[in-house]
Order: structure tokens, then sequence, then C-alpha cells
């Protein structure tokens, strides 16, 4: 597949995808433009496979552009929802990212420097569930007012349908989006992302047996896409694979940044 078709492709789709959608995210970019501190708020979408955080900063690491001293901080909890979160206490904790021990016993100290960015996301139905909607809302606002009081720049991870639940797509764009034009706070469409992949490169499993959580190659996905919306930057070419065959990696970053193109200049 050309790389011209490729997008057109995406192009199309993600038009399809936003059908139901009415709601154009208001901001397309983050605040600072290579934030170095960022803290992930969620729940298991975000803890599996060892963790977003960790092909997140792989990516950032091999790229020549952003430079060095990056540090990610992940606190979740599993099946949690952001009112299990108390978000005050992590932003407030000195010991939080105070040290590390090395693979060789080396204990290394650091002084706690705060946070540019917290990255966010509840639980798979709450923003879209009729008993939780609300709630969802109330607690975007509560937690990105209490970020930004402490010059912290809140974001959002949309989360993805469940594979057997391809409706759910639509239905958590919008509320994402939402929340984040009410709050005036980034939205990172991973959910769409998801959906683009699993159209264009039906053959990239993107989801464990339980048809909920994500595979290694979902968990990949959602990197390529906190990357390029984060940082503003193309994650297509880049080195680091998180151990995917360099194919499928290749083309789960083209995905990333197509999406991250038709969403924010849509």
């Amino acid at each position: 597949m050309t790389i011209i078709r490729f997008f057109l492709i995406l192009a199309l789709l993600f038009q399809l995808s936003l059908g139901f959608a009415t709601e154009k995210p208001a901001i397309k970019e983050p605040r600072d433009e290579n934030p170095k501190s960022l803290l992930m708020i969620g729940n298991s979408f975000m803890y599996y496979n060892n963790g977003v955080h960790n092909p997140l900063v792989r990516l950032i690491r091999a790229s020549e552009e952003l430079g060095k001293g990056h540090k990610i901080r992940s606190i979740t909890i599993n099946g949690s929802s952001l009112s299990w979160h108390d978000v005050n206490s992590y932003i407030k904790n000195p010991n939080i990212g105070s040290f590390s021990i090395s693979s060789k016993n080396v204990l290394s100290k650091y002084d706690f420097s705060g946070f540019d960015m917290a990255i966010m996301q509840d639980c798979s139905q709450c923003p879209i569930h009729p008993e939780r909607k609300d709630l969802f809302h109330d607690y975007v606002e509560k937690h990105s007012n209490l970020l930004k009081k402490n010059g912290i720049e809140p974001a959002l991870m949309m989360t993805w349908a469940y594979k057997d639940k391809p409706e759910m797509t639509s239905q958590l764009a919008k509320e994402y989006t939402v929340a984040g034009n009410k709050n005036n706070v980034l939205v990172i469409p991973v959910g769409l992302a998801y959906e683009n992949s699993m159209k264009v490169h039906p053959e990239i499993d993107l989801y464990n047996s339980d048809k909920r959580h994500p595979s290694k190659a979902g968990t990949y996905l959602s990197a390529c896409m906190m990357y390029a919306s984060v940082f503003q930057t193309s994650p297509v070419g880049n080195p680091y694979t998180f151990d995917l065959d360099k194919n499928s990696a290749l083309n789960l970053q083209k995905v990333a940044w197509a999406t991250h193109q038709e969403y924010y200049e849509n």
C-alpha cells in the first residue's frame, strides 16, 4: 500500500468514525513544546504490558529531536475511575520519583521537581455509562482545575472500544472531546487510532484475549499516539519498536500520525 493511498484511506475512515461526534477538539497542541516530566493517572488500560509509559519513554529517548531527561511516573489502580484517584496526594508527595535502584542494586536519589503534564483516563465505560457519565465530566473538571492551579498541564487519553462493541468508539470520542473542550485540555485520540488501525491493518491484533485490554501492539499504538499528540512529532520511522516486528511497528506509527493529523486539523 502506498503512503498516499494509506493516508487517503485513513482520512475517509476517520471521517466515518467522527460521524456521530459533532465536537471538534478546541485544544490542538500542548502548552509546553517538550514536557520533561509526565504523570499518568488511570487503570489497567495504562498498565498492561508493563505499562504504556515504558514504550513512550523509549520512543522519546530514540528521538534526537526531543533530547534527554524525560521522566514518566504512572499511578494506576485496576478497574479504577477518575473518582478513585486522589490527584492532590500524587502531585504533593515529595517521595514520588525521589529515588531509583538500578539492576546492579545501586541507589540513586533525586529531588522531586514536580510534573509538567498529567495524562488522565477514566474507566472504559465510565464516560458513556448512564450512571457514570456525569461523574466522568465532574472529575475531569475537578482534577483539571487542581492540576492547573499547581502549574501542571492536564491532558486526557481517549480510550478505545471493546473489540466486540465497535459502536463505543464514536461515543467515547464525543465525550472525551466534549470534556477536553469544556476544560481547555488536550485530548489524545487513542481510541480513534485503534479504530483506524483495525480497519486499515486488521492483521495487527490490538487486543488481549478478553477483547478489552491492549495486546502489546495495542500498548505500542497508545504510546505512539501519545508521542505524536504530546510532542507534536511524527513517530513514523522511530527506531524503537517495543519488540514488535518492524513492519507492524511502522504501520502502527503511520496510523498514529495519520490519526493525529485528522483529529486536530479538521
